[in-house]
């Protein structure tokens, strides 16, 4: 499969260096109008973050992860609410199939895989036809790493130096992909 056939481009890199941002970015210069699905923002603690909330392309949202959750599912310092995440992200992510516009999955990452169902959705999705962008952590887990190795796949690692002039190729490449 060429280059030109991978029509699912998910970025990686460290923590906080502007994946989600990009993803705000790329919605914002294209059209919100031509997105559908969800990304993630931090909720800001005293000294750090103190958890994670998934936000629908419409403005919806749920809170994934606290660290002051009672939840007993936890990835490291943060209380993962699954349920709520997994009714938020189905939701987001059903309309997408059979649509014509571009999916965002912002994160797939160790939080959201605790979800069979979302794996499962985002399978399919990544199997489809969708323009898809996502964002996907640096660390190996099993079921990520399959989808970073998918043929359709464009894995982007994303850093200080190259985040803004990678910006403006992923714009160009979706618009030449959304408008063939």
């Amino acid at each position: 499969m060429n280059e030109r056939s991978k029509h699912v481009f998910l970025l990686t890199g460290e923590p906080r260096i502007g994946k989600s941002t990009m993803i705000k970015n790329l919605i914002y210069d294209i059209g919100s109008n031509h997105f559908v699905g969800f990304y993630t923002e931090e909720i800001p603690g005293a000294s750090d973050r103190a958890g994670f909330r998934c936000v629908s392309i419409q403005g919806e949202g749920v809170e994934l992860a606290h660290v002051d959750s009672t939840s007993t599912t936890r990835i490291g310092r943060y209380g993962v609410h699954i349920e709520a995440f997994e009714t938020f992200a189905l939701k987001a992510l059903q309309s997408a199939v059979g649509s014509r516009k571009i999916i965002v999955i912002d994160e797939i990452g160790f939080m959201q895989m605790l979800s069979d169902s979302f794996q499962k959705k985002v399978q399919e999705i990544i199997a489809g036809h969708n323009v898809v962008v996502g964002t996907v952590p640096l660390n190996s887990h099993p079921a990520i790493d399959k989808l970073k190795h998918s043929q359709k796949v464009k894995l982007i690692e994303i850093d200080a130096f190259n985040r803004d002039r990678m910006s403006e190729i992923l714009v160009t490449d979706i618009l030449n992909l959304i408008d063939n």
